[in-house]
């Protein structure tokens, strides 16, 4: 799953393509001889404690496709790593191999790693891989990532589903690309969802309550 991965893809389609799809990757035949020899050691990192590995080799093939040199491909390989291995960790206890690869994209553009462990913590049994998606959505175009993390967890909170937290990603999307500053955008997108749902049965693990 790529940052721009809940964009292209359809909402019935979204957890099921990226994980799949990624573990029938196979390193592209052209690879130099260094870069198979990083990769591998990668790979064999990230069997051991069972992170996805053909995100791995995808990275390395998007990188010999726009013919970057063999040093920038192994330091991304190696750096994709270390987020699906901080993203893991994060979600813990038993992450799918979507919201680890979430986790990373979302980590990428600058959300802290804090935010994914009380994403977990606030929602042990749900998957968070699309929530996670319209996070890194959110982030990367152009909101603070504790703000857009709060508006994905008070809409979880109040009963969201996946389709209209998909929906409020599409529409603030759409909202940036023609003008809107990105935090009004998310503001009038988040109570247009807000107004179809429910009144909230709990303080979102986010909100932090006020001392007496």
């Amino acid at each position: 799953m790529t940052i721009r991965r809940l964009t292209l893809l359809s909402l019935a389609s979204f957890t099921a393509v990226s994980a799949a799809s990624a573990q029938a990757a196979r390193l592209d035949a052209t690879a130099d001889a260094g870069v198979r020899r990083a990769v591998e050691r990668e790979l064999v990192t990230a069997r051991a404690i069972g992170l996805p590995e053909g995100l791995l080799i995808a990275k390395a093939n998007e990188g010999i496709a726009k013919r970057a040199t063999p040093k920038r491909i192994t330091d991304a390989v190696a750096a994709l790593g270390k987020r699906l291995q901080v993203a893991r960790d994060q979600l813990a206890p038993n992450p799918s191999e979507d919201e680890i690869a979430a986790g990373a994209d979302a980590l990428y553009v600058g959300v802290p790693a804090p935010i994914l462990k009380k994403m977990r913590a606030a929602w042990p049994s749900r998957s968070l891989a699309l929530p996670l998606g319209v996070l890194t959505e959110l982030v990367a175009k152009g909101l603070p990532p504790a703000r857009a993390a709060q508006t994905v967890t008070d809409l979880m909170a109040r009963g969201a589903t996946n389709v209209q937290l998909y929906a409020l990603a599409q529409s603030v999307q759409g909202d940036v690309a023609a003008g809107w500053a990105p935090e009004a955008a998310l503001d009038l997108r988040a109570r247009g969802v807000m107004s179809l749902l429910p009144p909230a049965p709990a303080a979102s693990a986010f909100t932090n309550p006020r001392r007496p």
